[in-house]
């Protein structure tokens, strides 16, 4: 686990991440967990593997915002990629809040009554749709596609095209999931199907200019658009 920003840690700090933990009972913080949980109220970028804890880190974070009085729990926001994952950590939080509530004491800050939002990004993505649609002319009523009706509309989109298919061998439930990877990765880095054909022309260009038997090193530096 690495962290890329600096750790100072705001004046106003009473409670540390160390203390903390020795008073609701945790294990201590590794130093590099310690720096990460009382980092400063700025974007951080955090590398971290498979089981080095990092929801039980994101969770000190929540609590030591909180108890220090930097911010409300009304204010944390917390996404995640799965349902598993968000409902994990919005249940870490709730038990962590509900201890820390028996620790400390700030006359104005209601640590039980509000909660944290904890969801995934898409399901956080529907909810900004469904509240703030109208802004950006979308109807409040928009709902994103499940995985089933997106398969639904891939495979009437493949079985309804005309257009030339004589190179494409594969069978069609392989066409249909490459239609789904493609409309992700396009979603995914925001462009659209012209962007996506104009470099892939540009590409198929390039490839057609290289004399039979040579290579071009050129091919292997030139991105895909972002």
């Amino acid at each position: 686990m690495s962290l890329e920003t600096s750790t100072t840690v705001p004046p106003t700090v009473t409670w540390s991440a160390l203390d903390i933990a020795k008073a609701l009972g945790s294990p201590p913080p590794t130093p590099e967990q310690q720096a990460i949980i009382e980092g400063p109220l700025e974007s951080t970028l955090v590398v971290a593997g498979a089981g080095s804890g990092k929801t039980e880190t994101m969770a000190s974070r929540v609590l030591w915002l909180v108890a220090n009085g930097l911010v409300r729990p009304d204010q944390i926001l917390g996404l995640t990629f799965t349902r598993k994952a968000a409902l994990e950590l919005a249940t870490r939080l709730t038990s962590k809040l509900r201890a820390l509530d028996g620790v400390i004491d700030h006359e104005d800050l209601d640590i039980v009554g509000v909660a944290p939002v904890v969801s995934t990004y898409h399901a956080y993505a529907g909810r900004l749709v469904s509240e703030h649609g109208l802004r950006k002319g979308i109807e409040p009523g928009s709902r994103l596609l499940s995985e089933a009706a997106s398969w639904q509309l891939a495979h009437e989109v493949v079985h309804s095209y005309t257009g030339e298919m004589s190179q494409v061998t594969g069978a069609d439930s392989t066409i249909v999931e490459a239609v789904l990877r493609l409309s992700g990765e396009m979603a995914e880095h925001l462009q659209d199907a012209e962007s996506i054909m104009e470099w892939l022309s540009s590409a198929a260009d390039q490839l057609a200019a290289v004399p039979p038997g040579k290579t071009d090193k050129s091919l292997g530096q030139k991105r895909a658009p972002r």
